[in-house]
């Protein structure tokens, strides 16, 4: 029960750990990324200023207009009777007054709808990760429904004829289906992701190379987080393949050189020995480190081979830690290491002897056995037919001399 216990508190302070340096690699890297900004936010500051220099100058320009350039111009811009611009704003303001303040209450009540709604989707969907992927479909869709509801409302507070608009739906309809394709294939892309259950919200994903925690899950777009300060989002019609790798616990495969001088026997009995030291070490392997056997030969040495599973969000790091405790086990027990090396021999002698007279007639009669062409028959195929003819007419003839030898010595 304590060693149970042991284990669990370590396992949460090992997580709690990581979460903290998590945070500081994240803050160190927003910190780098700023510095390099720098001379870009300059530049943005400076287009924003003149900007608001230009768009300030111009409103100038129109509520001074009767001042500047005189009452015909000002008649023009302003109307007869006004003496500036504010004036006639504040007469605009007056007349639509009532518009104005249903508008910013719609946009309150927008507002206020889609918080409470997103709180109570977070609420009932905090267990599981498919509850998550789900409610994160749920709020997108609740938020572009209010917004849809929202601009017909202020539409109508300002005099639209939105019944016009709903009654021509279906010729909008067919518009947007030809010109807002992309849009449909994404809400598309979007259920089916979710309701195959590809992935789900926190799963470590990959996705065209880039490989990130999955943050979210809308009708248009996947966000993916890699912890390092990057977040990419990723329209949903553009997933065609995705690596999940959080169903099941990842394995790492780990290859270890020892020297050819080392007895092999003794190397697996040494490692049998310290698994459960490196295991213990590790608390965040799911299977303990098992041992694969040989690999392998190479320039080096004998190569073996290691295997473990863990999650997928500490297998970069478990691999480097196995690969650390392998080193130090091995190095504990004088088990020696190769690495690469360049040795230098002593040259051959010049002074070698010559071949003699003998060796050399030899030699030349090799080579020229070696040279030699096979003859070639140049004889016409009727020449060698008739040459078969003749050999098969003297074999006819040794037999039949044969057979009266024979018959000869059995009358005697």
């Amino acid at each position: 029960m304590a060693l149970t216990i042991g284990r669990r508190f370590t396992k949460r302070r090992f997580r709690r750990d990581k979460m903290e340096e998590k945070k500081v690699k994240a803050a160190s890297i927003e910190n780098i990324a700023s510095l390099k900004k720098k001379p870009q936010n300059i530049a943005k500051y400076i287009v924003y200023g003149l900007l608001f220099l230009v768009s300030t100058t111009g409103l100038l320009l129109v509520v001074y207009s009767r001042q500047i350039w005189g009452d015909s111009v000002g008649d023009r811009i302003l109307g007869e009777g006004v003496q500036n611009g504010w004036m006639a704003l504040g007469h605009y303001f007056s007349k639509r007054t009532p518009a104005i303040v249903t508008t910013l209450m719609i946009i309150a009540i927008a507002l206020v709808l889609i918080s409470i709604s997103n709180f109570l989707v977070r609420v009932t969907t905090l267990k599981g990760k498919k509850a998550k992927t789900v409610g994160s479909l749920i709020r997108s869709l609740i938020k572009y429904i209010i917004i849809i509801l929202s601009l017909a409302f202020i539409l109508g507070a300002w005099g639209v004829d939105v019944g016009s608009i709903v009654a021509g739906l279906g010729v909008l309809t067919l518009i947007i289906g030809l010109g807002c394709q992309s849009l449909i294939q994404d809400v598309v892309s979007g259920l089916f992701i979710v309701f195959d259950d590809y992935f789900s919200v926190g799963d470590m994903i990959i996705v065209d190379g880039f490989r990130g925690y999955v943050e979210s899950i809308g009708l248009r777009t996947v966000k993916l987080d890699d912890h390092c300060g990057n977040v990419k989002a990723i329209t949903n019609s553009q997933i065609t393949t995705v690596v999940n790798l959080s169903r099941s616990p990842n394995l790492i495969y780990i290859n270890f050189t020892v020297s050819y001088n080392e007895d092999l026997e003794r190397v697996e009995g040494v490692l049998a020995k310290e698994f459960p030291k490196i295991n213990a070490a590790l608390p965040q392997l799911e299977d303990p480190l098992i041992y694969k056997g040989v690999d392998g030969y190479d320039d080096a040495g004998v190569v073996l081979a290691f295997g473990a599973t863990c999650k997928a969000e500490y297998r970069f790091q478990v691999a480097r830690d196995l690969k650390r405790e392998i080193y130090l086990a091995l190095v504990r027990n004088n088990i020696e290491i190769p690495y690469a090396q360049i040795v230098v021999n002593a040259p051959d002698p010049k002074n070698r002897p010559f071949a003699s007279k003998e060796e050399k007639m030899l030699s030349q009669k090799m080579n020229a056995e070696n040279r030699k062409l096979d003859e070639v028959d140049e004889k016409t195929l009727l020449e060698k037919a008739k040459e078969d003819i003749k050999n098969i007419e003297k074999l006819e003839k040794t037999k039949k001399a044969l057979r009266k030898n024979v018959n000869k010595e059995e009358k005697q």
